[in-house]
Order: structure tokens, then sequence, then C-alpha cells
């Protein structure tokens, strides 16, 4: 009797644990396609980026401004050189215009009809010189005219100076942007290798060819 109703025990314990193993499996089991991943979204920072384009054209068009081009190329380590060169030139005009001017106005008054009246060339005369030692020097009328001419050449020859930088800073950014999608290869190699170079049809018969080294450059 005890062993029928233990093992009657036991078999009601065994129906009651079934289920629930049965259920515990149900619910660890996951079919792969009952969960959906989520992607993230792309920023709007991805969406909305472009490469930067730039066109020989525009930059050509920019250069019109002095470092303009150099901006729009984003060559910007590229405009104290561009600044320092103009700033050269604009002083090199200014000095030289001063000076010529100046010379210019006293060899008009020394040699006008009242040179002691007019009396701008009296400021290239010694310092406490007599003017009146002067009027009539023509030593000293020489040297104006030679300063007058001096300043003059190198005026002209800076603005000259500064066209030509003009010129050639236009040049650097429409060449900058020309270049800018050029491939430049980081696979730059130097190989030597032995070579033989065979004989040419009119040399000599005894001539076998000769023996060298050939150099070739890959990029």
């Amino acid at each position: 009797m005890k062993w029928q109703v233990s093992h009657t025990v036991l078999l009601a314990l065994i129906a009651l644990l079934l289920p629930v193993g049965a259920r515990a499996q149900e619910t660890i089991v996951i079919e792969p396609d009952s969960v959906a991943v989520a992607e993230p979204a792309p920023s709007a920072a991805t969406v909305d980026s472009k490469p930067y384009e730039i066109s020989s054209k525009k930059a050509l068009l920019y250069s019109i401004i002095p470092g303009g081009g150099q901006i729009y190329n984003r060559m910007y380590w590229k405009l104290p050189v561009v600044v320092s060169a103009y700033t050269a030139c604009y002083y090199a005009i200014s000095w030289n215009n001063n000076n010529l001017q100046d010379y210019t106005i006293a060899y008009r008054d020394i040699k006008s009809d009242t040179p002691l009246e007019n009396t701008s060339w009296v400021d290239f005369i010694p310092y406490g010189a007599d003017p009146n030692n002067y009027v009539n020097n023509t030593s000293f009328h020489d040297q104006l005219k030679r300063g007058r001419d001096y300043y003059r050449r190198y005026r002209d020859l800076s603005i000259i100076v500064t066209a030509a930088v003009y010129i050639l800073v236009m040049m650097d950014a429409y060449v900058d942007a020309e270049l800018y999608k050029f491939d430049i290869s980081p696979n730059v190699a130097l190989t030597c290798t032995p070579t033989y170079i065979p004989p040419t049809v009119a040399a000599a018969p005894r001539d076998y060819g000769s023996y060298g080294l050939q150099l070739a450059l890959t990029f």
C-alpha cells in the first residue's frame, strides 16, 4: 500500500513538472525572425556633408582680390606670404614715389625764375650752407635731376614688380585648384636592376653588347 501511495505521488509530481518544463522551454526558444534589430539613423551631418569641390575658374575669379584665391583653395598658410609680398610692393612704390615728388619739386623750383622764393630745394643743401651759393651751381642742379630720374626709374620698376606679384599670386591659386584632385600615390619606389644592352645593327662585328644598371622610378 505504501509503495502504491509513493508511486502515485511520484507520478503526480512528474505530471506537474512536465508542463512547467515545456512552458519554460517555450519561453526560452526565440525564433530568429521574431526579433528586429533597429539600425541607427544617419545623422544630419552625415546626410548633408559633401566633399569640398574646387573649381579652377572660381579660384581665378577669387584671385582678383589679393589672397582671395588662396582662401578659396583653403591654402590659409599662404596668406602671410601674399600679404608680406603686397606690403613690400606697396612700401617700395610709396617710398620711391615720395622721393620722386621731393626731387621733382626741388628741381622745378631751382630752375624757376625766382629760386629764392620757391625754396623747396634748400632742404637738399648741407645744413648751415648759404642758399645763394647753390642757385647757379650746375653741379647741384644735376644732382637734383639725377635724383629725380633715379626715383622715377625705381618707382616704375616697383609698379612692374607689383604687377608681376599680382599675376604670380593668381597663377598660384589657379595651379592649386588644378592640382586639388591630382592623385599623388604614396607608393613611390626607385628600383635598380642590372640590364643587358644588345648591340645595334650598325655595330662592329665584335660588338657583343654591353651590361649596365637600369633605374626605374615607379609612382
